[in-house]
């Protein structure tokens, strides 16, 4: 099969917090050390170095578990200075190979390479220019897939991490991911794969042989879609950026001027509710949001908010939005319409990149999944805050 199928490239640096540090300090390559806070009642674990992994230390671990295994294990506080310029080169170098880049962060690169043989030669040979150009430049020896599209080659990464390559020809994916470990699977976090833990599946293509009945009886219809990513199946197209430059939107226009603030409240929640839900479908969170209100004399004023970690639940969100509502409210004139935007988005998703199976969701995020499910099915109305409900 021709080379041009295999369109899609993707980088993964594991634990990349921990890789850039040792790049920058060649001496940590031969101790134990994990990324975490240096502060916080809880401090947890957030990227771990290749020796702190051989001792069994993981990410999402409590540093105080993961310093009783390892007496001698050294705590290294986040450098998000050197993170950023790290990525920054990383996206440089990739820029070089082809126009469409998509950065997710965390040392999470996409390429789409589709048409550029006749400049850079096959995409698994454009592959093995852009490792060679990283670890060159930055000391990082990256795992890189080469796959028909972004699933495929994402689990390509997964399967052979810390480091190396992998090629997967377009029409061989199903004989690639069958035997795959399904942890590997995007989606499958800690709850689901407790339900299939439970249920014997183990490895993907056991998941990719049920019928939609099966899927049904096991997952619910969230399943379908999980299965059908266990058969290779993606077409979401490579969006050039990065990931904390897209935003997700909603704007409640009132049907006459208003300038009651618990109307304001009612809309501001109804209109974080409409915005999370659907910045959860695609498993994101966000550090930042922006309300602009549109002033019934035709001027605006814009409020923002921002957190230090992504933010995911309805209650976080509208926190946040109140706080950007009360920035933007500096005048007496009444109002005619709001606009929420959600934005500097970041991966939220518990998958095992991040945190260990028997972490499990919270109490506050099983309740979301529940809410967000309902609506789905029934429409962002039939569950909301109360304050919606009693101004709607």
């Amino acid at each position: 099969m021709d080379d041009e199928h295999l369109s899609v490239i993707h980088i993964n640096v594991t634990h990349f917090a921990a890789a850039v540090a040792s790049a920058r300090d060649p001496s940590l390559s031969d101790i134990p050390f994990v990324i975490a806070q240096p502060r916080g009642s809880r401090q947890i674990v957030l990227a771990v170095s290749d020796r702190a992994l051989q001792e069994g230390i993981c990410s999402g671990m409590p540093v105080a578990s993961a310093l009783r295994m390892v007496p001698a294990l050294r705590v290294i506080p986040p450098d998000s200075t050197a993170g950023g310029k790290a990525e920054t080169a990383m996206h440089e170098i990739a820029a070089q190979f082809s126009p469409v880049v998509q950065q997710d962060g965390g040392g999470h690169l996409y390429l789409d390479v589709s048409g550029t043989s006749r400049l850079f030669g096959p995409p698994i040979d454009c592959a093995v220019r852009i490792r060679n150009a990283i670890q060159e430049t930055l000391g990082i020896k990256p795992a890189i897939a080469v796959a028909a599209n972004k699933l495929v080659a994402k689990i390509g990464t997964r399967a052979i991490r810390p480091s190396g390559m992998a090629q997967i020809p377009a029409g061989d994916e199903a004989a690639f991911l069958t035997a795959q470990d399904i942890r590997l699977l995007p989606g499958v976090g800690p709850s689901i794969g407790r339900i299939l833990a439970v249920a014997g599946f183990h490895e993907i293509g056991e998941l990719a042989a049920l019928d939609n009945h099966e899927v049904i009886a096991l997952l619910g219809k969230r399943g379908l879609r999980l299965r059908d990513a266990a058969r290779g199946w993606d077409i979401s197209p490579v969006v050039p950026g990065k990931l904390e430059n897209q935003s997700v939107q909603r704007r409640i226009d009132f049907a006459e001027p208003i300038g009651e603030v618990t109307q304001l409240r009612s809309a501001m929640t109804a209109a974080t509710e409409d915005a999370g839900l659907a910045m959860r479908s695609e498993l994101m969170g966000c550090t930042s949001l922006s309300c602009t209100i549109f002033w019934a004399d035709g001027s605006l004023t814009t409020g923002t908010s921002r957190s230090p970690t992504a933010l995911v639940l309805d209650a976080q969100i509208a926190a946040l939005g109140w706080e950007a509502l009360q920035q933007a409210l500096k005048r007496r004139v009444r109002i005619r319409s709001i606009t929420v935007t959600l934005e500097k988005l970041a991966p939220a998703r518990r998958d095992p990149d991040l945190f260990t199976l028997d972490l499990g969701p919270s109490r506050e995020e099983r309740l979301q999944h529940v809410v967000d499910a309902t609506r789905k099915r029934f429409g962002p109305a039939v569950l909301t805050h109360a304050a919606v409900a009693l101004h709607a």
